[in-house]
């Protein structure tokens, strides 16, 4: 059983010649250049006075379609030449555009002997070469036969000159449409991507303890920049006479300042799996990256390309295995980190394959990108959300163990100073005992006796007091409590004994302490409770 497609094989370039006569554009309006066509290394049709003289070409290479660059044959770089190949048409009625969307180089477009357009400034010399970064789109004559020359030169890049991605004969309505809301989109999306990079750097200044914001923030305008930069070039919309080599350069810059900013995001949002001097040690070479784009010729910026086309790579795996640990470790929105990073991995796979034209799909990295960054951004938030609960809880933690501690050395004051009573009753108990022993008429059993016993039964009454004191002020220390939640255990027992109108030397005696620490102890409540001092103390407690 066969399978029927109902697509019909696209024309191709064979012994230099193109036949388009029974190409129905009606129902296919579009397909690649594909094919062997001519190519004249350090040859143009053109004398001494730049008069086209195509005698002048000799001895032809062949180049292979769709992508079409001189570095296939020619081992050099820089230099000149023309790539030519025959159209043959029967049917003029349909208008057709030859769309080259990468060139590298400067171009001349001759058909039939005539300029048709120009793409640049062609030059035997790099200092007048001028190569404008567009895409080279030129409409084919309305004749049945074709001569169709493409004269170039190229010193800006190390692939050499040509034509780098998929090139493509398309119907001239069918062109137009395709590319009427194109700039459009792409301009939306780019200026929707500077917005949201702009507000994580402003967010990043009102909550400088998340440094990932910054960071985020900085990848998303460097990404802008790219986006600006690459495609359909926008930036020739705002600003049309911009040099190539500037182009060529923010290129690199945007792509090389990116790969610093998500490892020193990444680094930020998941801390922990490696060093930061290690995370520092990537972005700087990054860094050194823009560096050298910056002060180089554009020729030899071109050659960190294959190196940070690598390093990409290692950026994007790196990502992997962190965001991999993190979620093994449980950590907070992990999961959705893992599938961001496979979206981006999806999105510059997609590049790359469409690059080298094994697939051919629109707007997939502009999507991509958008999508990424307003996915982020949502993680971004609920993290550091997640972050301030935790940050809440842990304050909240940390001052109620302050005021644990600080009841408890309250206790331990009050335990010393307890002791230190007992220790003086034991002391006197001493001297006495010494002072029958020697037969000192001061002192006898029964007075050793007498006091003991009035030892015993005070220490019997101010257990009591304090037992039934815990008992009677219960609900009072509930409400004072909630008047005042930062008051301790011994501040409520002092605010208590006053309630009960009880003096200085009593509360003295029935904590076991001096006048001097229950004076602290009033001043200390004061401040507390925020009393100023026209406020009775006692007046004020007994209010509650």
């Amino acid at each position: 059983m066969s399978c029927n497609t109902n697509q019909p094989t696209p024309p191709k370039i064979e012994n230099g010649t193109i036949k388009i006569a029974d190409w129905n554009f009606e129902k296919n309006p579009e397909f690649l250049l594909q094919g062997d066509s001519y190519f004249y290394w350090k040859q143009w049709p053109l004398d001494t006075s730049n008069s086209y003289d195509d005698s002048l070409l000799k001895n032809p290479e062949t180049i292979s379609w769709p992508t079409g660059l001189w570095t296939q044959k020619i081992d050099q770089n820089r230099g000149f030449g023309t790539f030519r190949f025959f159209v043959k048409r029967k049917d003029l009625s349909n208008h057709i555009i030859v769309d080259m969307p990468r060139c590298l180089a400067a171009t001349e477009v001759w058909v039939n002997g005539k300029k048709l357009a120009s793409h640049g400034k062609i030059s035997k010399t790099a200092d007048e070469e001028e190569i404008d970064g567009r895409p080279l789109r030129f409409e084919l004559p309305q004749e049945h036969d074709l001569d169709i020359m493409l004269l170039i030169s190229n010193y800006k890049h190390r692939l050499g000159g040509g034509f780098a991605l998929k090139n493509s004969l398309t119907e001239k309505t069918h062109f137009t449409n395709k590319n009427k809301t194109k700039p459009l989109i792409e301009g939306i999306i780019t200026f929707l991507i500077l917005l949201f990079g702009a507000y994580q750097v402003f967010h990043f200044f009102s909550f400088s303890r998340y440094p990932y914001f910054l960071y985020f923030g900085l990848f998303c305008l460097l990404g802008v920049s790219r986006q600006l930069f690459v495609g359909e070039a926008l930036i020739y919309y705002f600003i049309p006479d911009i040099p190539f080599d500037i182009v060529q350069k923010m290129r690199y810059i945007g792509y090389y300042g990116g790969l610093g900013s998500v490892i020193m995001y990444h680094f930020y949002l998941f801390p922990g799996y490696y060093s930061k001097k290690f995370a520092r040690i990537c972005a700087f070479i990054t860094v050194l990256g823009v560096l050298y784009v910056m002060i180089t010729p554009v020729f030899y910026t071109t050659y960190s390309a294959p190196f940070f086309q690598l390093f990409g790579l290692f950026t994007i795996s790196l990502g992997f295995y962190q965001m991999i640990n993190a979620v093994r470790d449980k950590k907070p929105y992990a999961r959705g980190m893992l599938v961001s990073m496979s979206i981006v991995s999806v999105m510059l796979i997609n590049d790359l394959l469409n690059a080298v034209l094994i697939i051919q799909t629109t707007y997939i990295i502009t999507y991509g990108f958008l999508f990424y960054v307003g996915f982020q951004i949502i993680l971004n938030n609920r993290i550091q959300l997640q972050s301030e609960k935790q940050l809440i809880k842990l304050s909240t933690d940390v001052t109620e163990l302050s005021n644990r501690i600080l009841e408890k050395e309250e206790e331990i004051t009050d335990l010393r100073t307890e002791t230190f009573q007992q220790l003086k009753s034991k002391e006197k108990l001493v001297e006495n005992l010494k002072k029958v022993a020697s037969n000192d008429a001061t002192i006898s059993i029964q007075n050793l006796i007498a006091d003991l016993k009035s030892e015993l039964l005070e220490d019997s009454q101010l257990k009591l007091i304090k037992d039934d004191l815990e008992a009677y002020n219960y609900e009072f220390a509930k409400r004072i409590k909630k008047v005042h939640p930062t008051l301790t255990k011994t501040d409520l027992e002092i605010c208590a004994y006053l309630r009960m109108s009880l003096g200085r030397k009593e509360i003295a005696r029935l904590r076991f302490t001096s006048l001097e620490a229950v004076k602290k102890s009033r001043s200390r409540l004061r401040k507390k409770m925020e009393l100023s001092s026209e406020i009775n103390l006692e007046e004020y407690i007994k209010s509650i």
